[in-house]
């Protein structure tokens, strides 16, 4: 059976007992039985998600919480939207009250468009000349399904090692919020995230952006006009 693995394998680093409520008669004919122990409900959150600089498509995902006080060991999940099967996937082991989100593939009837506008001037001060490039991004969703759905983009914005090169963020509309590195799995730095409910049929547009200060006589690796 696809994502089925030996419960040897699979118990991860945590050892649990299941107890079962009566006694079950499995028959010794060498081949597979499913017996059901146990019946409880989890916490499940459908979410989609895009990075739109990397990649236009969108990905539909559920985040998966164990809201019992029982340990869940991997195996094959079958994932119904709206009553209808979608997909089976591999679920992960989760511990009582741990949860992870499993991604589910592409979701063709949600789109994303990203434009970006950037400009570049230089003033001057008692303290010198300072460029200052600044960029505007904006994304712009349209939901063709007959159901409202979770959103989360990320973007990213350039950071500074450099004491005299600043970079500040411009105003987004709705809010975004800074992800801490410690937050990111890959520990990336700059990362930024909208989390927006569209609705059925419906369309929304996000705007934000960012400005790079550095003195006039340096430049922003790679140019300072690139997309960052």
């Amino acid at each position: 059976m696809p994502h089925a693995l030996p419960v040897r394998h699979a118990s991860g680093s945590f050892a649990y007992r299941f107890d079962a409520a009566a006694p079950v008669d499995v028959p010794s004919d060498g081949r597979w039985h499913s017996v059901a122990v146990a019946d409880f409900p989890v916490g499940l959150t459908p979410w989609h998600l895009s990075v739109p600089a990397l990649d236009p498509a969108v990905y539909a995902a559920v985040e998966l919480a164990n809201t019992s006080p029982h340990a869940l060991l991997p195996g094959p999940a079958d994932i119904l939207v709206d009553g209808e099967y979608t997909a089976t996937v591999a679920m992960p082991a989760l511990a009582p009250g741990q949860s992870r989100r499993i991604g589910i593939g592409v979701e063709e009837g949600v789109r994303v468009a990203r434009r970006v506008r950037t400009t570049e001037s230089t003033s001057t001060s008692l303290r010198g000349a300072t460029t200052v490039v600044a960029q505007t991004v904006e994304i712009e969703v349209a939901n063709r399904l007959g159901r409202e759905v979770r959103l989360e983009l990320l973007e990213r914005v350039p950071v500074s090692d450099d004491k005299d090169v600043r970079v500040e963020d411009a105003a987004s509309t709705p809010p975004w919020t800074v992800v801490a590195p410690e937050e990111d799995e890959q520990r990336r730095r700059g990362l930024r995230r909208w989390r927006v409910v569209v609705p059925a049929g419906g369309a929304t547009t996000l705007t934000a952006g960012h400005q790079i200060r550095l003195p006039a006589g340096k430049a922003v690796v790679g140019g300072n006009r690139r997309d960052a």
